[in-house]
């Protein structure tokens, strides 16, 4: 070790480039060669890529310091300014400490198996190394988000898992369901980033730095009032009348803390699909069902809890921002939990479980337990990847007789598959008492009972500063979270049983078993997407006897199975077993400083873990005696007896509906009132009636342009005569200067020369006779007397023309108004609005050159 840490170096810790560039390198060569590697060689390219960087991510996790880093500058990328004029350097730069460093554990490693599985599960699919090539792009997108040493690189990589997740989703592009939930995912995922890039701008604006070091240091720069309300110059009084109501008469402000917190949260719920943007989540099991173990089970959704844990330090300033954080997890544990409870596709139940596990992380978080809540990331990833995994076993299986994809996932289909493929049973079970939180054997019990008891517990001071006043946690909230929190628990054991129970026992509904049955042509693998057939036999339908799956599919499943009973033990907190939990110490050790136990509690870990130990037997036992004892039939009377609350449940409550109603329909109108401007306006004037404009004075000009010399010849006559007519025709004009006025009252006017020019001026009183070559005159005024001054002109023709020129002297000598030739009176001098320096007052009431 010591070798190696001479080798790498903390401050310029190279592997980390390798751990970057292995899956970057899979991505490429399997994208740009894959066909003419064929399927072994793409299957080679994507393992040794994943593999290898897992390796190396080991090797950096065992060269990790007890406390501190280790980073890697690849280059100056870009340097801004900050609002005191600083320079903010943002860096290609990366780090591991001990929470990045148990996230890339997870990505490489829960990746590589999936990727193991996936190169069976898809061997049939025409898109083979296609397929790969976004696996092995989508995880080095993650491996940049979580080991980026600063926001930007991590916001890099957070739009790179976006467009991978919309690839992977939209994979079986051919349908159109397919390539609606990739476009609902990656555009509900930009309001999300939205939100993330303001929390940026305004980190950048009050802290002066992106990086993650500099924000924990200088995040007590956060504890300032920023004024929400009125925005800019707005005030109520500019909305109409009738919306007065919605905004208050007085200023609003928040602390930075908080509007950083909201906006980053924002991102995280975009992301981790939480109220109100998860809906993308559950559309996105259209894609491969590896794509749903990988990204929306290991990795990208638990991105935002990830994100609020590195900037815990900042949420710990503002209890309203970890209250917001809290409080909506819980309701989305609860809302995705209810949900769950009657979907019949297998898949949609692991989509809502999966929504409603994160809710339970951002409790964690939300509560201030960030490893807590982290752990819960990590627990998560074994068992709600065995899963989807088992789930994808069991599709495999199906499909070889059931050719339509939603036919093959629906449990009304399956059922006593535990005597066909029991490896798959097992390890569905063993991921089922996991995530259900079977006490000591099962890793969810050790890490969600973990949130909960803090939850419970949990007394949030805040963060004083000079002017500032903190919202504080009422003393309820955190109870409520924690019955929330057992609420959901039963809720989520029921589901995950029945799931079981309808897939592996009773019997198998799937079709009649023929063990003579030979498959007519199609193709067995269970993604033959591209040739699906979707006119399936109505009725009984004959078919082989179901098989477990190959090696490279149950390999993955009892090696995640297996962690699925042992990663709880890395924070087994209650029998003081929590090497993981040492690990983090440093990483939050600033910000568990502003969390502390609520008095009175310290003696309650063991009996407040009762609730939850009761929620794990209510939903297991309700579930095996409602699916495996009565068959279904409870369900059944239920759905008789309220139909409505029923098929409400079955259709998610309809807040896809109501999205549809409001959001989505307003966004449908505004854009067919763009579709009518832009078809009136844009297209019908601005642009056809300017190209017939442009048209009718083409055929105007064709007339004239014909090409023949004696219509030019013609053409240019007629300018000489008009040219001749305008040089022969005299003009009267002139000039005024009244500079005199003021003075001596007098005006001059000067005559503008022409050729052959002779003048005569007429004024009142006195009128020339004869034409002279005198070109000035000069007229003098009494005060308030007004006269006519009439200048005629005759050209060396004999033709004239005349012009008359109004002159007026105002009263009292002032400059007054005039016709052609007066000036207008100055105004008096504006005096400039706010409170003035008594010294200045003379000078502004007695203006200069009038002394």
């Amino acid at each position: 070790m010591e070798a190696l840490r001479t080798l790498f170096p903390a401050s310029d810790f190279t592997l980390l480039a390798a751990i970057l560039a292995l899956p970057a390198l899979g991505a490429l060569v399997n994208g740009l060669f894959g066909k003419r590697l064929g399927k072994e060689g793409v299957r080679l390219m994507a393992l040794a890529a994943l593999g290898g960087s897992f390796l190396a991510s080991v090797l950096t996790y065992l060269l990790l310091p007890a406390e501190g880093k280790l980073t890697w500058t690849a280059w100056r990328w870009i340097s801004i300014q900050g609002r005191m004029g600083q320079s903010i350097p943002i860096d290609v730069a990366f780090s591991v400490d001990a929470l990045s460093g148990t996230m890339m554990l997870v990505i490489t490693g829960v990746g590589f198996l999936i990727h193991l599985y996936s190169s069976e599960y898809m061997k049939n699919d025409p898109g083979f190394h296609r397929f790969f090539a976004y696996l092995n792009l989508f995880c080095f997108a993650m491996l940049t988000l979580v080991m980026g040493d600063n926001l930007a690189m991590l916001f890099v990589g957070w739009e790179g898992v976006g467009l991978c997740s919309y690839l992977l989703i939209g994979f079986w592009y051919g349908e159109d369901k397919n390539a609606a939930a990739g476009k609902k995912a990656f555009i509900v995922n930009r309001i999300g980033d939205f939100g993330l890039l303001v929390a940026m701008a305004l980190i950048v604006y009050y802290v002066g730095t992106l990086r993650f070091d500099g924000i924990q240091s200088g995040a007590s720069s956060l504890l300032q009032n920023v004024k929400i309300w009125p925005i800019g110059n707005m005030s109520s009084g500019t909305l109409p009348g009738f919306l007065h109501f919605l905004l208050p008469e007085q200023p609003v402000t928040i602390l930075a803390a908080t509007a950083v917190g909201l906006m980053v949260f924002l991102g995280c719920a975009g992301k981790s699909a939480q109220i109100p943007l998860y809906i993308w989540l559950p559309d996105a099991m259209a894609g491969p069902t590896p794509v749903s173990a990988l990204i929306h089970a290991a990795t990208m959704v638990t991105a935002g809890v990830y994100l609020v844990a590195r900037l815990s330090a900042v949420f710990v300033l503002s209890p309203a921002a970890l209250a917001v954080v809290a409080v909506t997890g819980a309701l989305t544990a609860l809302l995705a939990a209810t949900i769950g409870l009657f979907q019949n596709d297998l898949k949609k139940v692991l989509a809502y479980s999966t929504v409603s596990q994160l809710g339970y992380m951002f409790i964690g978080v939300g509560v201030g337990a960030f490893a807590a809540g982290f752990f819960h990331v990590f627990t998560h990833a074994f068992f709600k990847a065995c899963l989807f995994l088992g789930a994808g076993s069991v599709i495999h299986a199906i499909h070889v007789r059931i050719h339509d994809t939603d036919r093959s996932q629906d449990m009304g289909n399956m059922g006593g598959l535990k005597a066909y493929m029991p490896i798959t049973r097992w390890t569905y079970l063993i991921a089922c008492f996991a995530i259900a939180g079977l006490p000591i054997l099962g890793s969810g019990f050790w890490s969600k009972d973990e949130i909960l008891w803090k939850a419970f517990t949990v007394d949030i001071m805040a963060v004083s500063a000079p002017g500032v006043s903190q919202w504080m946690w009422p003393s309820w909230l955190g109870r409520a979270i924690y019955w929330a929190g057992v609420t959901g628990a039963v809720f989520t054991s029921f589901y995950m049983f029945r799931s079981y129970f309808r897939t592996f026992h009773g019997e198998f509904r799937g079709w009649k078993i023929d063990p003579t049955w030979k498959d007519p042509g199609h193709g067995h693998g269970h993604d033959d997407h591209g040739h699906d057939d979707h006119h399936e036999e109505h009725g009984e339908i004959t078919g082989p006897v179901p098989h477990e799956s190959p090696l490279p599919m149950t390999i993955p499943l009892m090696v995640l199975a297996a962690f699925s009973i042992g990663a709880g033990f890395l924070v087994a907190e209650p029998i003081h077993v929590a090497p993981l939990a040492h690990k983090l110490e440093p990483v939050f050790a600033l910000s568990s400083r502003a969390i502390r136990q609520r008095e009175g509690t310290e003696g309650l870990l063991f009996p407040m873990m009762l609730p939850g130990i009761a929620a794990f037997l209510a939903g297991t036992v309700g579930a095996m005696v409602v699916y495996q004892n009565r068959r279904g039939e409870p369900e059944r009377r239920f759905a008789t007896m309220f139909p409505r609350l029923h098929r409400l449940i079955y259709d998610k409550w309809r807040i896809d509906e109501l999205y549809d109603a409001t959001v989505v329909g307003m966004v449908d109108a505004l854009a067919d009132i763009f579709t009518i401007a832009d078809k009136w306006i844009v297209d019908g004037i601005l642009a056809k009636f300017t190209a017939a404009l442009v048209g009718f004075f083409g055929t105007v000009l064709r007339a004239f342009q014909t090409g023949r010399v004696q219509v030019y010849a013609a053409a240019m006559v007629l300018g000489l005569v008009g040219v001749g007519w305008f040089m022969v025709k005299p003009h009267a004009d002139a000039t005024v200067n009244d500079e005199a006025l003021r003075r001596s009252g007098e005006v001059k006017l000067s005559a503008a020369p022409g050729l052959g020019y002779s003048y005569r001026w007429d004024t009142p009183g006195v009128s020339e006779t004869t034409f002279a070559k005198t070109t000035e005159h000069t007229v003098k005024l009494d005060p308030g007397e007004t006269k006519d001054v009439t200048l005629r002109v005759r050209n060396a023709w004999g033709s004239e023309s005349s012009e008359t020129f109004t002159l007026t002297r105002p009263a009292g000598g002032r400059r007054g108004a005039t016709e052609p030739g007066a000036l207008p009176a100055p105004q008096p001098p504006t005096l400039p609005t706010g409170t003035i320096p008594a010294e200045r007052i003379p000078d502004l009431i007695q203006p200069k050159g009038l002394q």
